[in-house]
């Protein structure tokens, strides 16, 4: 991302899918300029259904205070400066309101719900706006209609695939999990309808039932969500990386086209009680912890300043190397637990994939030679 190394030395949801796509290609901003351009897609979590900036404006913020002379694009907002001020605190603050957030929509159309590759096509803003860092936070309302869960994964990949396959090289794109919801508020309560019945309508379920299948289904979303990302990242490396060539390198800036990283807004959600303006959507306390994540996410990813740990060779033999490739072509049962990153999170970025293969080959052919 070579405009970023520039920039570093200076410093959901709607009831219904009816709003139609913005024709505009891209609503851009300053031209010829080393400023980051970020563009943030999704459903009305992103858009800001009752809530002005949705955590957009925090984030834009943020990056703004760290130093960070920020884009915000997309295909929507032309530009469009707007102003907030925080009526806890009473700071104000403009902010960048581009966008490519679209209330009431869906990873992929299906009957009665717009879907967002669909809009990402017909505006063609991906291509136009040319994003540096793209961040893809969309599902809630498939998790919502409860529509076809079993194959959201699939949707998800293929609205991967074709970002990654219509950014700059030089670009990152951040897909993150979707906050927890409160569906028996009152405000929401119908939305969640495909819940509370049986397939066949014979049988209504009580409250807790529905919110317990909606909690489930919502965890698993983002369980498989996480899955989808990490595996495509590592299938990426290993489809550009000569292992046995690259061996004494774990850096993944030296892979060819756009990076992948999976993030985890939901984690930030921990109260839908008080963080929910309506048991879907964030309220400003909400959108403001999603704003601070994605600012400190996104600073120490330009920073590329991981806490640098050496590892303790001693305690790594081939057997070790067996098990770490088995586990990362998904031939393990094991999940990224406590123990598991302590020890084969060699490189110590918080995820075990082919770096530290790499890292731990190096161990090896260390010990032997």
């Amino acid at each position: 991302m070579n405009k970023i190394v520039s920039v570093l030395a200076a410093a959901a949801v709607c009831l219904t899918g009816i709003e139609f796509a913005n024709k505009k290609a891209c609503a851009l901003g300053e031209q010829g300029t080393d400023k980051i351009k970020i563009m943030a897609i999704g459903d009305s979590i992103t858009d800001g259904y009752g809530v002005a900036g949705s955590y957009r404006k925090y984030l834009y913020n943020e990056l703004t205070k760290k130093g960070y002379s920020v884009d915000m694009v997309g295909s929507k907002g032309n530009n469009f400066m707007s102003e907030f001020t925080d009526s806890e605190t009473g700071e104000s603050f403009t902010y960048d309101d581009d966008n490519t957030g679209y209330s009431g929509y869906a990873i992929k159309e299906y009957p009665g719900r717009n879907g967002i590759l669909e809009t990402l096509k017909s505006t063609d803003c991906l291509a136009k706006c040319e994003p540096d860092i793209v961040i893809l936070q969309i599902g809630t309302n498939d998790v919502i209609d409860n529509h076809d869960m079993d194959n959201a994964s699939k949707r998800l990949q293929e609205l991967i695939e074709y970002i990654m396959e219509n950014i700059p090289e030089s670009s990152t794109l951040f897909v993150t999990t979707i906050p927890d919801v409160d569906p028996n508020r009152s405000g929401v309560y119908d939305w969640f309808s495909n819940y509370r019945h049986s397939a066949d309508w014979q049988t209504n379920y009580p409250d807790d039932a529905a919110e317990e299948n909606i909690h489930k289904t919502l965890l698993v979303y983002n369980v498989n969500l996480t899955s989808v990302v990490q595996k495509m990242r590592s299938v990426k490396i290993l489809s550009n990386w000569d292992m046995e060539k690259d061996a004494q390198s774990t850096d993944e800036s030296s892979l060819k086209g756009p990076q992948l990283r999976d993030a985890d807004v939901s984690s930030v959600i921990t109260d839908v009680k008080t963080q929910l303006m309506d048991g879907v959507h964030p309220n400003n306390k909400g959108y403001k912890l999603m704003g601070e994540y994605w600012a400190e996410l996104i600073d120490s990813y330009l920073k590329n300043a991981p806490t640098v740990q050496q590892p303790d060779e001693s305690k790594y033999n081939v057997s070790d190397l067996v098990k770490l490739q088995k586990y990362i072509l998904g031939g393990l049962a094991d999940t990224n637990s406590d123990m598991i990153l302590e020890k084969y999170d060699i490189n110590k970025d918080e995820t075990i994939d082919v770096f530290d293969v790499a890292a731990l080959r190096k161990i090896l052919v260390k010990e032997t030679s």
